[in-house]
This record gives C-alpha cells, structure tokens and sequence, in this order.
C-alpha cells in the first residue's frame, strides 16, 4: 500500500514559515498498523506544542527533515492496514497524530481499551501522547467535541487536583489570563463546579473583544479585560493560572497584587510572541501536565483518575456546545490560513476548529 500522505510542516526556526509535503506510506511490516487521520482538532494548545518543540521535545514524536517539524494534534483514525493480530482493519481510534494523512504505529499491550506506540523514536516519550484510546462508535453525543477539547481539559484536570493538593495556596481568588482559552475555560469550570466546598473567587482576565463571549459562559464571577486590572482588580490573597505567556502582563498583575500574590501557575503561550521573561514574576512555576498524569495515576489510580476525568469531560462539554460551535475545514488552504491566525492570536473564542481534509 503505497498512499499519498499530505503532511503540513512548519519551519522549526521560524513559524511564520509552513509547506505542505507529499510523502509515500510504506507497506506495513510485521505487527505494524496504518492509521488513516479522519479528523483533528487545531487550536492555541498546537502552537504551544510548535513554540516549546525543543524545549519540551514536541518536535521528536513525529520527526521529519531539518529545518521542518511536525506540529502534533488530537484527532481520530481508522485502521486501513493491520499486521497486529489484535486490531483489526476499521477499528477507530483517538490520539496524538502528525498533521498528515496517514501514520505508522508499532501497537504494544493492545487491550479492548487501546495500545500504547511502541515505534521506537517514542519509547522515551511521555506515556500519555503515546496512548491510543479505542472508540466504541455512535455511543457517546459528546465524542465529536474530544480532539477539541478533551486534552485541554486533562490539563486543567490536572492543574485543579495539583492546586487543591496545595490547598490553593490559602488564596481567597484565583485570577485566569487568556480566559477565553479552551484550556483556562476547563479549569474555569472545575473551579466553579467546586466554588461551595473551594470557596475561591474566579476572576477572568481576557482582551476587551472576549468579555461579552466570556459573561455568557457563567464560569466566572468577574470578567476583566487587561486594561481593567489596575482600577477594578480587588489586591487579595490570590493565585495567578497563566495561559497567555505574556511575562509583560504577568509583571503588571504581579505589581498591582504586590504580597497578595501568593502563587503564579504557567500554563500556556496563547501570546507566544510577547517578551517571555518569567524571572521577574515572583513564586511562578511552570506545569507540565504529563509529569502530574504520572504523580495523579499513582496516588489516585489510573482507572479511578480516568474515569474521573470523563464524566467530568462530558459534563464540561454539554455546558459548552452552545457557546462554542465546531467548526470543520476541508482544504489545506483553509488549514495554512488557520495555522497563521492561530500564530498571531486571531481565533474566534466561540469556534472550535477540526480539520478533515480530503484524501
């Protein structure tokens, strides 16, 4: 089987610069399967994995010539070629795909559940990208919402547990940046699910043109934009959870909070371009989520903690799907457009953007 794979690569040192390439699948070997990519989800969450692809080795799952790189996304495939005597052709299948067509996977401890990719440039690679989830078809309303959204929320799944296991600091608010992010959205929504037993503000901090988008979403108890911060942000004892990357703003709530600030949790780079100089922000730390998936599996247990997170996940989801619509481009012309409205923080809040291309 010898199929036309379509695959987008971004110039690693400078990610204003983006081809599409054609390349060939080989023939399956023995116990390899190829998936064919049916759909994904690309939102700011890719351009986090493109900006930090060295620093966090984004870059290494789907490797490619120099100086390109493969941004890695969260989609569905189907089987079209087995060798494994454990899957079978048209078996469906979430993950962590290339921006390609099609991909070759070395599947390992195959359950009903899924398999973990074996290949070898991912043996070393965090557990959680190399998992692939089995999808039982036509069972679950939420289930075309998952690319979207389903990784952006286990972050912030992640992050609520890690923050309630430091007793949120002893903060009396927690302050989210990039608010209108799907990711600060998720947390927005633990939190608030939780207010009665955490007892915590939430406050948004967003651009002024997300602030109506943001109000209708109910998740927040006051929505400021960055121009309000210094007149309407009431100095207590808070947390800052940071998803824009901006150390410029960071600095500015971090004055005006001045002692008051008793936490700062990096989390995204939505303004992955602004200045990012984090050692002038005091008592800041950055969260990598696959290293609290780990600590989370271990003291919670992995079927406890995943089960968890789904019911959550669905519940999340059905509060959504009338505030944010999904969105499906068909043509890679549409995707490289994405792509560089993405770079520049232009994304509409209320879309979901999935990516179906044609064969």
């Amino acid at each position: 089987m010898n199929k036309s794979n379509a695959t987008f690569l971004v110039n690693k040192y400078d990610l204003f610069q983006a081809t599409f390439s054609d390349n060939k699948i080989p023939i399956s070997k023995t116990n390899e399967v190829i998936l064919e990519i049916e759909n994904y989800a690309f939102t700011a969450n890719n351009i986090t994995y493109a900006v930090t692809g060295d620093t966090l080795g984004y870059w290494n799952f789907f490797p490619t010539k120099e100086p390109y790189g493969i941004v890695p996304v969260w989609g569905f495939a189907n089987v079209i070629s087995s060798k494994n005597e454990n899957i079978s052709v048209r078996d469906k299948y979430y993950g962590y795909f290339p921006m390609s067509k099609y991909l070759k996977v070395l599947p390992e401890k195959v359950n009903s559940f899924g398999f973990i990719d074996d290949s070898n440039h991912r043996k070393t690679l965090p557990f959680v990208y190399n998992h692939y989830l089995k999808v039982i078809k036509n069972v679950d309303e939420s289930l075309e919402y998952y690319p979207l959204i389903k990784p952006l929320f286990l972050t912030s799944f992640l992050n609520y547990f890690s923050l309630k296991d430091e007793n949120f600091f002893e903060c009396d608010q927690i302050i989210l940046t990039s608010a209108s992010s799907k990711t600060a959205l998720s947390l927005a929504f633990l939190l608030s699910k939780n207010k009665l037993e955490d007892k915590k503000k939430i406050i948004a901090i967003t651009s002024e043109k997300n602030i109506k988008f943001l109000s209708s979403m109910e998740f927040y108890d006051t929505v400021l934009s960055y121009n309000d911060i210094e007149k309407n942000l009431i100095a207590s004892k808070s947390i800052i959870i940071d998803f824009a990357g901006n150390s410029d703003y960071l600095k500015k709530l971090s004055d005006h909070l001045g002692d008051s600030l008793k936490h700062v949790c990096l989390i995204g780079l939505a303004d992955w371009s602004s200045k990012t100089d984090f050692k002038s922000i005091p008592n800041s730390k950055f969260f990598f989520a696959p290293d609290h998936a780990e600590r989370r599996y271990k003291t919670m247990g992995v079927k406890k903690t995943t089960l968890l997170a789904d019911n959550l996940l669905k519940e999340f989801i059905l509060k959504i799907k009338n505030h944010i619509k999904l969105k499906y481009l068909n043509n890679p012309k549409e995707l490289h457009e994405l792509y560089l409205k993405s770079l520049k923080g232009k994304i509409d809040p209320s879309k979901g953007y999935m990516v179906q291309l044609a064969n």
